[in-house]
């Protein structure tokens, strides 16, 4: 600073006022993934957590898994963070208690949910389907926040007789299930593991493949054959798995035990890579369009209408720039056409866009010319 500065023209004649904004870092929750456990498992399943206990959420890494966990949890981990190296998986502890009354699932879910959008619930065999329905029942309330991921080894899924589905299905759940015969291992979460294992040009794993991008940390979801090791599905257990829109594992073919997740539906046919996509940029809107009307002097003109729109057209740009996103179009009316009101800005058709899904089969036909042979 000048010696003379005090005093002078510089300091009293000329200002450069500047509004210190806080940009939002939103949508991290889309990259994380959070399990559901009983209390009464606790101990088995987190033996390097001191005091673990309802109402408890443990953050876990690549790094301090291995040290944390035991058990079914720790077995189901393994795949998802052998891929998923830089994820954020948490723990969320719930009462199950027959007593309990507080801290039951109910009020974990509440208390967690926006942490994570990836749920899972893990606990044994006897309570697992029950488990997996009561948090159905949680996540249909709240699809922006949540996504339900469940990974099966009931082989009666391969008949369509299976209780897990049936009582999914009757409880109008829009889960994503991925079967696999290997009940050692969650391939939902394995599948997951691959799926935020890169982070793509928006800066975040959103909108990576949720299906038909080879991995290595499980194998095929079919039955092991007389070395231990597990086969490719028939071609009819197959067919039942895909009427009952259930995933399952498949191995490339290109001779190393690459496999592959086929399917990428809910229970109920929608896309599960569509909605991830839909659900982060409905969410990092919602937080970036509330930064910006809660600054000083937003009045409802056309200035701050437009800034909300390129908040929209920007975050989606970023997938049209990564290649899942085509044909945007800012649909949006002028300000002058927008509905009438004193203190709100309703837009009714801002923007559409044509969702790219992938490739998950290829025909290509050719001709050969043969000279023909003369002996």
């Amino acid at each position: 600073m000048s010696d003379n500065f005090n005093g002078s023209i510089a300091q009293v004649n000329v200002q450069f006022p500047i509004e210190t904004v806080i940009q939002p870092l939103a949508g991290e929750a889309y990259s994380r993934a959070l399990v559901y456990i009983p209390a009464s498992q606790a101990e088995n399943y987190l033996p390097g957590v001191s005091g673990a206990a309802a109402g408890q959420l443990v953050e876990l890494n690549s790094n301090n898994y291995g040290e944390l966990t035991a058990g079914t949890l720790k077995n189901s981990l393994v795949p998802f963070f052998t891929k998923a190296t830089t994820a954020k998986l948490g723990i969320a502890i719930y009462d199950d208690g027959e007593e309990a009354t507080t801290n039951k699932l109910a009020d974990v879910y509440a208390a967690t949910k926006m942490w994570a959008y990836f749920k899972f619930g893990i606990t044994e065999a006897e309570g697992y389907n029950a488990l997996q329905v009561s948090l159905s029942n949680l996540c249909i309330t709240d699809p922006l926040y949540s996504d339900l991921w469940i990974g099966t080894s009931d082989t009666n899924v391969l008949t369509q007789t299976s209780a897990l589905i049936t009582s999914l299905k009757a409880a109008g759940s829009n889960a994503r299930v991925i079967y696999n015969s290997n009940a050692g291992i969650n391939a939902a979460l394995a599948q997951l593991g691959s799926s935020l294992s890169v982070v793509n040009t928006t800066g975040t794993p959103v909108g990576n493949n949720v299906d038909m991008a080879a991995f290595n940390t499980i194998e095929a979801s079919g039955a092991a054959d007389a070395n231990g090791k597990r086969q490719n599905l028939s071609a009819t257990e197959k067919a039942a798995l895909d009427a009952q829109k259930i995933g399952y594992n498949t191995y490339v073919g290109d001779g190393t035990e690459n496999v592959v997740t086929e399917g990428s539906l809910t229970l109920k046919g929608e896309s599960v890579g569509a909605n991830w996509v839909k659900h982060y940029i409905e969410y990092v809107c919602k937080v970036k369009a509330a930064n910006l009307i809660t600054r000083m002097n937003k009045f409802r003109n056309n200035a701050t209408y437009q800034a909300i729109l390129s908040i929209v057209t920007d975050t989606a740009m970023a997938f049209v720039a990564f290649g899942r996103l085509a044909d945007l179009h800012l649909t949006a009316p002028v300000f002058t056409d927008l509905p009438a009101s004193g203190d709100a800005i309703t837009v009714p058709n801002a923007w559409e866009a044509t969702y790219i899904d992938n490739v998950r089969s290829t025909t290509v036909y050719g001709t050969l010319y043969l000279t023909q042979p003369t002996r």
